[in-house]
């Protein structure tokens, strides 16, 4: 039974033991009190390799933290007004030795204990009262004139990111105007049992106001008494193995004593293990039981009936405890991640993190498309073979089927002669993970035209040739062609306009390149636009073109000016730049000819200009 004086019997649990922490929260709404009074504070950092967070959450003003990697929440509550200065120092070791690491701070402030300090507009420009993002491993944070009941928010961040401890000291405790941190934030009772994951030490802090002397105990099943632990008389003891313990604390008179038990319980920390990257057969949006990456999560425990795994869909579900609710039935998307953790059913310890992705199958490409376009030659034979798919090698089987029958199990189907059915299917089937995907594909046959027939409308001397080909569908399904005049370029049209005189031949060819088809040679009526008399053999005299149906009975050719330089024939050898034997200069000339439009009869005249190039 607890006597009067026994007026704060509390216990505070540090956890100060590497890997383990001091309550510090990742984010602000996860903010843990914490009290400076004359004792160095002293905790693990948050860094790569145990923060839940690598920066900071975004909405606060940070002032000059221009980055916030692995943030440390805290808040103190003022007890008595003044003046408070504090020394806050990061080192790779508990007792300030090793390297050092540089450590940052912010800290916002006053507000109200009935205040929502973890708001954007909280921590903003305004409340913020003291930052350093100094490169020094020893930071100075103060806070002056702080009112009692007042309420600071403050943010340590490990710039380093290696593994460390932080340590937090007031540095102005007894000196006069100096202020207080409040210490009942963190008060309980040792009333209440204690359970220890893995390795952690557990404090058990008996401190009692008007209490001089301590004496711990810890029972002794076998006897059924409590033995007394030799030489620890200080108000707090460090537990490392389960039991029931005792504290007895006697006031300065030694007339009055009181005591409190507590229940300690050690579990083995669980083990999460790493699974692999969870490959899936269902489509996106399907159930998928999760539950089938259990076995291998649970693999690094020896005991796993006492252990169950709870999967997260977010790290931030994981932090707020909302598991999956049907882990067995799980509506997945592709590329999440899942996250899973190991819980202790007895002891209620919670194994660290770990994720794996869910993804469906991925099969490599399969060479087969939709539609499968395939030329035939002329009397109907096929151009070349015909090969569906491709070998993806022995981690996969192969299923071709037609018409619901198989008809192969090789990895590449094969026509040398044209295939009686249109449609084939592929099942392809991953043997590591079983999952199966279809492919499908539908044969269609092309050829080159059979003919192409050409229309001509025009002349030079009616206003310009236009030309029209057509080309006959060939052998097989309805296609597209394109067409070429002599050697020019492909084009999609079929009419070609303004077509020079002179011979010339239309070619049209299968779109899919199943093949080109030739028009016979035809004449286009005209004259020449220039000649070249410089007896090369090429351009060497000036004509007229004629052609069945259209006979030119005299040129006439003048100069620039207007006067008679020649008269010819069209059946003759045609004009050779002189006249009276003299050459003639460079020049535009011009020319006038009679013709007979043989089927009507009807005489015409045409006039137009050439040009003489020397």
């Amino acid at each position: 039974m607890k006597s009067r004086f026994f007026k704060h019997l509390f216990a505070i649990f540090l956890f100060v033991v590497t890997g383990s922490s001091y309550g510090q929260g990742s984010l602000c709404e996860e903010v843990e009190p914490f009290c400076a009074g004359d004792q160095e504070l002293v905790f693990p950092n948050s860094n790569f390799a145990s923060g839940s967070l690598a920066q900071g959450q975004s909405g606060p003003y940070y002032g000059c933290l221009l980055s916030q990697p692995y943030p440390a929440w805290f808040y103190l509550q003022i007890e008595n007004s003044g003046n408070l200065e504090f020394k806050i120092s990061q080192f790779q070791n508990r007792d300030g030795s090793g390297a050092s690491l540089d450590v940052d701070f912010a800290v916002w402030g006053p507000f109200n204990e009935d205040e929502d300090y973890c708001n954007d507009a909280a921590l903003s420009n305004l409340n913020l009262v003291d930052c350093s993002f100094s490169e020094s491993a020893v930071e100075a944070m103060t806070i002056n004139n702080a009112q009692a009941d007042d309420i600071y928010i403050v943010l340590i961040t490990n710039f380093s990111e290696s593994p460390g401890y932080i340590s937090l000291q007031q540095t102005n405790s007894s000196q006069p105007g100096a202020g207080a941190t409040d210490c009942s934030i963190l008060e309980s009772t040792l009333g209440d049992d204690r359970i220890g994951c893995g390795e952690e030490e557990i404090i058990l802090d008996g401190e009692t106001e008007g209490a001089t002397d301590y004496e711990w105990f810890v029972y002794n099943e076998d006897l059924a008494t409590y033995d007394l632990l030799p030489g620890e008389t200080s108000p707090t003891l460090s537990v490392f193995s389960s039991g029931n313990y005792r504290v007895v604390v006697t006031n300065s008179d030694g007339d009055d004593t009181a005591e409190d038990n507590v229940d300690v319980n050690f579990y083995d920390e669980p083990v999460a293990s790493l699974p692999a990257d969870f490959l899936i057969c269902a489509g996106e949006g399907e159930p998928v039981d999760l539950t089938q990456a259990s076995a291998e999560i649970l693999s690094g425990n020896s005991d796993r009936e006492n252990y169950r795994v709870l999967y997260y869909e977010s790290e931030e579900a994981a932090d707020e405890d909302i598991p999956v609710n049907s882990p067995s039935a799980y509506i997945w998307e592709e590329g999440e991640q899942i996250f899973a953790q190991v819980l202790g059913v007895e002891s209620g310890c919670r194994s660290s993190l770990v994720s794996f992705g869910l993804d469906q199958t991925v099969f490599p490409e399969v060479n087969l498309s939709e539609i499968t376009q395939v030329c035939l030659r002329p009397d109907g034979g096929l151009q070349n073979d015909i090969r569906l798919g491709n070998d993806l090698g022995s981690t996969y089987s192969y299923q071709w089927r037609s018409a619901g029958a198989i008809i192969s199990n090789e990895p590449v189907l094969i026509f040398s002669e044209v295939p009686s059915a249109e449609n084939y299917r592929l099942i392809l089937t991953d043997n590591e993970t079983g999952c199966s995907r279809n492919f499908e594909t539908q044969i269609q046959y092309y050829s080159a035209p059979a003919e192409v027939l050409i229309t001509v409308e025009g002349s030079d001397f009616t206003g310009g040739a236009t030309v029209t080909a057509e080309a006959v569908q060939g052998l097989g399904s309805a296609t597209e062609y394109e067409y070429q005049l002599d050697d020019g370029s492909w084009q999609s049209g079929a009419v070609f306009r303004n077509v020079n005189p002179g011979a010339h031949v239309i070619s049209a060819r299968e779109v899919n390149g199943c093949g080109m088809t030739s028009s016979e040679k035809f004449n286009i009526i005209g004259y020449m636009r220039f000649f070249t008399p410089n007896s090369d053999g090429y351009n060497d005299t000036w004509n007229v073109i004629d052609e069945a149906g259209v006979t030119t009975r005299v040129i006439y050719i003048f100069d620039r000016y207007g006067k008679l330089l020649k008269q010819i024939s069209p059946a003759g050898a045609g004009w050779d730049g002189t006249t009276n034997g003299k050459d003639l200069p460079a020049d535009d000339y011009w020319f006038k000819i009679i013709f007979v439009d043989e089927l009507t009869g009807n005489k015409g005249e045409f006039s137009g200009n050439f040009s003489l190039i020397r």
